[in-house]
This record gives structure tokens, C-alpha cells and sequence, in this order.
């Protein structure tokens, strides 16, 4: 039994919205690739489009035309959007109109593709074996019509350009049943059998270092604060504290990066899911807290706790989460938060210092508020919190922009 909120979509998806960067908005995905270096080490290729210069390996068009059964001077090839990740993505179309696509047998016609190029680096195995799996659960990620393992080159179905971000942000009135949308998706996910699902355990050394990413790259890298023995004392009990509480938690697939960015409005009422290559077994709660306290935009705590017992009581309705009850998913929800955003000041401090790539500076404050809204509802990490509010949050004021949430 899904869809809790009796709300009705079809209106809002009927709506187009300007792509424009509303003010909750601290960085403009679409431009995250534009800025970055080439960290690929590939050859490129340059070719006029009507609204950049797109760069994209050499070899690629004519693979793509291959693919199409068209000449590569049929073909369009124009750099959309990037990520934090290496990967480049790259929307092709035929100056013909339609494109052909001949696919185990099958003709079909579409307006338009989406190519990816991603690094060996970039878990491209996964990227396959991992959408296939979460599409037979129910969940909509892109189909791969073709793919070149070898060179990192996928054609993928267009899911567009209609992130879950923007909507949120312009059409707040519409947020609780695109929330529940997104719900639905996440109750597919995790009635996934983890057993020889083939993807990695999320476990007390994975979960170790990936906090050890703050004090490495935020508080060192940003704040030029040196750990003494207190605050190795302090990270230490904090770390071991967090991994004890998500130990004992349910395990389920785990998306890893499930928010407003990673997922996409499509035609018939449907939300499509992409990102999803990184996909490990760990604590149920990581994921629907990555939605609801996104690093892009905010919403007042009572809401955040509203949405997110929904959540509860839609997977608790598929018969899921039946042994965790509502205090203990609420706990278990603000400690996954918590560690989910000491790592991410981490991660974009290091996208910034070690990959040119500030923008996500600006994203700062807002994971910040929500560490400070959060741990101070419990005692047990009283020590931290006021090293942190003593120590490294005047040198943030200081060195991060303001946020404009």
C-alpha cells in the first residue's frame, strides 16, 4: 500500500519550469561539469552546439552513429550536465528527427538519447548490474540501449532535465506527494533481497572511512585546525558511538546518494532514479534521510519529521520495517543524518581543494545547520558538539559563504 499523501500529480507534472536557480538553491548542478577539470584522461574532440562548445572523447560520435544506424553527420552530440563524479554526460540527437534504435530485434524511435562517458574508476559493472536489479524491484532508472565496457561509453534512455530540486523549490505546495513518490521508490529499493545481490557491505571499516573525511579535508584541508589529542579523543568516541547505533539497524540496498538531484520527473506521473552505481548493503535509514535532509535545500524540522514517519508507515505497510518502531526509527534517522553530514563537509571540502571544484563550498553551511539542529538533541555526543561550536564553527563563518537557505 503506497501513497500515502492523497494528492494527485498530474497537474504538477503537466507544468514546465524554467531551470533558473531559485535562492534555496546553493549550486546549479548543470553546471558542475562545465567547470571541472578534465580528470578522465582521455583524448577529446571539440564540436560546435548551439549553446557550448562540447568536448567528448574521440571515436564516440561515430559509435553512437553505429548505434543509430545513422552517419555521423546525422548526429548532435552537446555536453548537458555533470556531477561530483569524473563521468560526462552528453544529449544526442538526430538532425533527422527521429533516431532508430534496433534492439534485440526491436525498431524503436526516439527524440533523443542520453551518452555517458564514465571512467573505469566510476564502478561501470555496477552502474549495470545495479539498474537492472533495482528496475525489476520497481524502481525506474534509465535503460541502457548500448554500452562499450572497455571504453566507458553507455547510450541511455533521456530521463531530461526536470530534476526533483527545482520542483521542490518552485512548487513547495506540490512537495509532500513528489516526497511520496520518491517513498514509493525507496520501498521498491529495499524489498530487494540483499543475499548474492552482488553489491558491497556498508560495514563498520567502510562506514570508519568515510568519517574520517572530516577531520582529513573539513577540519584540517579548510579550517587548518590540527588535531590534538582531545579532538582525536573526541572524532574517536563520536565515530565509535555512530557505528555502534547503525549496527543495529536493519539492513536493506542502500542507494547512497538518494536526494533531490539524483532524481527526475518523468512523463506519466513517474519519478526515474539515477546514480545508483554505488549501491551497498547497510542501515536502512540512509537513504530516506538523504532525502529529507538535503544538502540543497531545507525544510523546517517538523516537516522533515512528518514526512519521514510517512515513509515509516508506507514501507511498514509493504510489510517492511515491521520490527522498527516509531522512537526507534526516529533516532535511527537523525544519527544516520548526522554521520551522513559530518562525511559530506568532508566530501565537498575535498571536491574544492583537491578538484578544483568551489562551488560546493556554498552547500556548506546549510549540512552544517543541520549537524548543529540535530546533535544537540543528544547528550551522549556533548563533548563534540561543544569542540565543534567552540573551535571550528567561527573559522567556518569565517571561510565558507553564507547560506542562502
Amino acid at each position: 500500500m503506497r501513497g500515502q499523501f492523497d494528492c494527485s500529480l498530474s497537474p504538477f507534472f503537466a507544468v514546465r519550469w524554467e531551470q533558473s536557480r531559485p535562492s534555496a538553491i546553493h549550486s546549479d548542478r548543470s553546471q558542475h561539469l562545465l567547470c571541472q577539470r578534465d580528470l578522465t584522461g582521455m583524448e577529446v574532440v571539440t564540436g560546435a552546439s548551439d549553446s557550448n562548445m562540447s568536448h567528448y572523447p574521440v571515436g564516440l560520435k561515430e559509435w553512437i552513429a553505429k548505434a543509430l544506424q545513422s552517419a555521423p553527420s546525422e548526429i548532435q552530440i552537446e555536453l548537458i550536465a555533470g556531477d561530483a563524479s569524473p563521468r560526462r554526460y552528453y544529449r544526442v540527437t538526430s538532425l533527422k528527427g527521429l533516431a532508430t534504435l534496433n534492439i534485440g530485434g526491436e525498431t524503436r524511435e526516439m527524440p533523443s538519447f542520453i551518452a555517458m562517458v564514465s571512467p573505469a574508476s566510476e564502478n561501470n559493472e555496477a552502474f549495470l548490474r545495479v539498474g537492472a536489479q533495482m528496475a525489476k524491484a520497481g524502481v525506474r532508472t534509465p535503460a541502457v540501449w548500448t554500452h562499450s565496457l572497455r571504453r566507458g561509453w553507455f547510450l541511455l534512455e533521456d530521463f531530461g532535465d526536470q530534476q526533483l530540486l527545482p520542483a521542490l523549490v518552485s512548487f513547495p505546495d506540490s512537495a509532500a506527494a513528489l516526497y511520496q513518490k520518491a517513498f514509493d521508490a525507496l520501498v521498491c529499493q529495499i524489498s530487494l533481497p540483499c543475499e548474492q545481490a552482488g553489491i558491497p557491505r556498508y560495514d563498520s571499516r567502510r562506514l570508519k572511512t568515510e568519517m574520517d573525511v572530516f577531520p582529513e579535508w573539513f577540519l584540517s584541508g579548510l579550517l587548518g585546525i590540527q588535531p590534538d589529542e582531545r579532538l582525536r579523543q573526541c572524532c574517536a568516541m563520536l565515530t565509535d558511538y555512530l557505528i555502534s547505533a547503525f549496527a543495529e539497524q536493519p539492513t536493506v540496498w542502500v542507494h547512497r546518494d538518494f536526494h533531490s538531484r539524483n532524481l527526475m520527473l518523468l512523463g506519466a506521473n513517474e519519478l526515474g532514479v539515477i546514480d545508483f552505481q554505488d549501491a551497498v548493503h547497510g542501515p536502512y535509514s540512509y537513504d530516506v534521510v538523504s532525502l529529507l535532509r538535503d544538502c540543497y535545500l531545507r525544510w523546517e524540522p517538523e516537516t522533515v519529521t512528518h514526512w519521514a514517519l510517512a515513509y515509516w508507515q508506507s514501507a511498514r505497510a509493504d510489510g517492511l520495517l515491521a520490527e522498527v518502531s516509531e522512537a526507534q526509527f526516529l533516532r535511527d534517522f537523525d544519527l544516520m543524518g548526522l554521520q551522513r553530514h559530518l562525511k559530506v563537509m568532508g566530501i565537498f571540502c575535498r571536491l574544492s581543494l583537491r578538484d578544483n571544484k568551489s562551488q560546493y563550498l556554498a552547500d556548506i553551511p546549510l549540512v552544517i545547520q543541520y549537524f548543529s539542529e540535530v546533535s544537540r538533541q543528544y547528550p551522549e555526543l556533548g563533548d563534540f558538539v561543544e569542540w565543534f561550536n567552540r573551535r571550528a564553527l567561527p573559522i567556518a563563518n569565517q571561510r565558507l559563504p553564507k547560506s542562502a537557505s
